[in-house]
């Protein structure tokens, strides 16, 4: 009932580097000038990150079947529903953040991990790097909500439900797997 190690160890990868994420886009980028822009590499090598891992962990989730668990349709098409919500908008959030980005007029292009040139997104017709500004934040705050709600739920199974959905995304071992490994599971 545990998904594999793989998925397991991207999914918490993903939630580190969102959280440095949150802290680079609320903290040193919060507000507007000189200062923010400093911190511009940093939050895009970030979000390449984020959009990388998350198109690995799409690659093995389309490949990799979820543990098996007995629960109701309804709720099983709505874990469905949330979790590739959530990777539709974290892919979102990411590609709207590079339509977003044009260097200013004067200043060296950001670069990847201070080294790689980052690619210069295409333009839109009728968009500009404000719009997909106020975008990247609208999908942002969406996403959010869809994290906020994956947590109450992955904590409801945890407190609540105690039905070891929670433990299977877990690297500890769980009392069903430590009763299997010791016999005593009937």
């Amino acid at each position: 009932m545990r998904w594999p190690f793989a998925i397991r160890l991207l999914h918490w990868l993903s939630v580190g580097t969102f959280a440095i994420q949150i802290a680079l886009s609320f903290g040193p980028m919060k507000g507007s000038g000189m200062a923010s822009m400093l911190w511009l590499p940093s939050h895009i090598s970030t979000g390449v990150l984020i959009f990388l891992l998350t198109v690995f962990r799409l690659v093995l989730r389309v490949c990799t079947r979820a543990p098996g668990r007995s629960p109701s349709l309804p709720a099983r098409a709505a874990a469905a529903l949330v979790q590739w919500c959530l990777y539709a908008f974290v892919l979102a959030v990411v590609i709207t953040g590079w339509l977003a980005y044009r260097p200013m007029p004067l200043m060296s292009p950001a670069r990847l991990f201070g080294s790689l040139p980052i690619p210069k997104a295409p333009s839109v017709a009728g968009l500009n790097a404000r719009d997909f500004i106020a975008l990247h934040s609208t999908l942002f705050w969406v996403l959010a909500a869809l994290v906020a709600v994956h947590v109450l739920v992955a904590a409801m199974h945890a407190v609540l439900f105690r039905d070891g959905v929670m433990s299977g995304m877990l690297f500890r071992r769980s009392r069903e797997a430590k009763a299997e490994d010791s016999g005593l599971a009937g």
